[in-house]
């Protein structure tokens, strides 16, 4: 049992390891007095800074369904993207790893699933934080599969469109180190 314990190394999360993680979400934007469900993808790439600190890239693409207002701006498809970056910090101890992650970057929304759509939204794309909590299970050291919330809000714009929900399952990859 000692040689055991002496031969092992200490433990190092994701310190110098990099992660692709790609996430099916459901997603939920407020959208001046309207409220529009959907769906999309969410890539984040990441790389270990320490054995709790990832640094990482993210984006997300999705497309909701934004009913008309009455007397007001038509219904249709409502196209929502963002481009981000920030630091995650997990608390890697057991085979499930929870993390709570904030970011910075770039959100849109625009009216169209080709996102060209004026008449249904005017475009916006502004600075935007986000914060989510991840919950992994690591089946392997290489793979771990999961849940993310992440609530944006935008900065720039807050009055047209005040939140941006995206809720979904996850798969991790890890690899280097």
């Amino acid at each position: 049992m000692l040689a055991v314990a002496l031969a092992s190394r200490g433990a190092r999360a994701d310190f110098k390891e990099w992660s692709v993680a790609i996430a099916p979400a459901y997603s939920l934007a407020y959208v001046d007095t309207r409220s529009a469900s959907g769906g999309g993808a969410n890539v984040d790439v990441g790389f270990g800074i320490t054995e709790s600190l990832t640094l990482h890239a993210s984006g997300f693409v999705s497309w909701h369904s934004l009913p008309a207002v009455p007397m007001g701006a038509p219904g249709g498809t409502l196209g929502a993207f963002a481009a981000m970056v920030g630091v995650s910090y997990a608390l890697d101890v057991i085979r499930l790893v929870p993390a709570f992650d904030v970011s910075i970057g770039a959100l849109g929304l625009r009216g169209g699933a080709d996102f060209g759509d004026s008449r249904v939204l005017a475009p916006s794309t502004a600075f935007g934080v986000a914060l989510g909590v991840t919950l992994d299970y690591g089946i392997n050291r290489r793979v771990a599969v999961g849940l993310v919330v992440k609530y944006h809000a935008l900065i720039t714009d807050l009055t047209r469109i005040p939140v941006y929900l995206f809720v979904g399952p996850r798969v991790v990859f890890r690899f280097g180190g």
